[in-house]
């Protein structure tokens, strides 16, 4: 997982030459995004990146909203086997012929070719979690490509790089938070980057956290943060990229208000010479916190590859 973490940027750079030959249509007024998982996050993210577009990201068997002729339906599983993903997949095709893969192999790269649609074919050999900078191009590819103009890999590149050995900021952080539940906190329009590290937290480090969004929080947790019960050293607060002014004003307040109820406070921001680029910075905070739930797997000396509770569960629920 370390070199897949590290690599990152390559998976960018690599997905923009491969995927130059992409040429969908653009007749539709709606994009479905279907997934799960690893597989959904890029979905989640380019729904942050885009939201001039009508964008709606499906994890389920079956669609929650409406799909017609003028809908591309985007249908993304790693693996191509992930149950959800088939069965929504087999939904779709009954109501719009507008649909496009997105899979490495398996069951739906299978239907893909005999229903004779289109579709993008991701490397074989990586967890869907660490394959996010693959997929997530092939969505701005189809989408947006003019956000791919002027992304400065090198620069990721050497970010990443910097976070790779112990001694680094992100490794510091990751030692202050490992035995912590982190509670992240983005803006409302970061909500996929904070959903991203809850969830590599979740798989890569074995650790419980949540994510949440300002001004929202304002209006509600932090009344629960009232209890006389909360542990002063079971929990942590990281912001993620707050930048309007009323924002970082809530977050100033709220640390001080929560001084004595957290083990520790931080804010992730992007570096200023990122700032200027709304893709780059997405990215940066993507390899950022795949690199922070990396290193706290480290602290814990766990099998970051180990998703024992999924593999049970997914045996289980396929015996008849």
């Amino acid at each position: 997982m370390h070199n897949k973490i590290k690599d990152f940027p390559k998976q960018v750079s690599d997905t923009i030459k491969n995927s130059e030959s992409i040429n969908l249509s653009s007749n539709y007024n709606k994009v479905v995004i279907a997934g799960m998982g690893g597989s959904a996050i890029a979905g989640l993210i380019v729904k942050d990146l885009l939201p001039q577009m009508n964008i709606v990201v499906e994890r389920n068997y079956v669609p929650n909203t409406s799909i017609d002729q003028d809908t591309l339906v985007i249908v993304s599983s790693y693996s191509g086997n992930t149950e959800e993903t088939l069965s929504y997949y087999n939904c779709a095709k009954e109501l719009t012929d507008n649909i496009f893969g997105i899979s490495s192999g398996g069951k739906l790269l299978e239907a893909l070719k005999s229903d004779g649609k289109n579709y993008y074919v991701l490397p074989e050999g990586y967890p869907p979690r660490s394959a996010t900078g693959y997929s997530l191009t092939v969505l701005v590819s189809l989408l947006n490509s003019n956000l791919l103009n002027d992304l400065d890999i090198d620069l990721l590149q050497s970010y990443s790089d910097s976070y790779s050995s112990e001694g680094n900021e992100v490794h510091s952080l990751a030692k202050e938070i490992y035995s912590t539940i982190p509670i992240v906190v983005t803006e409302e329009d970061m909500t996929s980057i904070g959903f991203r590290l809850k969830s590599q937290l979740n798989e890569n480090s074995k650790m419980l956290s949540y994510n949440i969004t300002l001004p929202e929080m304002n209006h509600n947790e932090i009344v629960g943060w009232q209890g006389e019960q909360i542990d002063n050293s079971a929990f942590s607060l990281l912001w993620i990229n707050i930048r309007h002014d009323k924002n970082i004003k809530r977050m100033t307040i709220t640390n001080d208000i929560l001084k004595d109820k957290l083990s520790f406070n931080n804010h992730i921001e992007v570096p200023s010479e990122m700032t200027s680029n709304h893709l780059a910075s997405f990215l940066y905070l993507i390899n950022y916190i795949d690199w922070l739930s990396y290193w706290c797997s480290n602290l814990h000396d766990v099998d970051i590859m180990n998703i024992d509770n999924i593999d049970t569960l997914k045996k289980s629920i396929t015996v008849e």
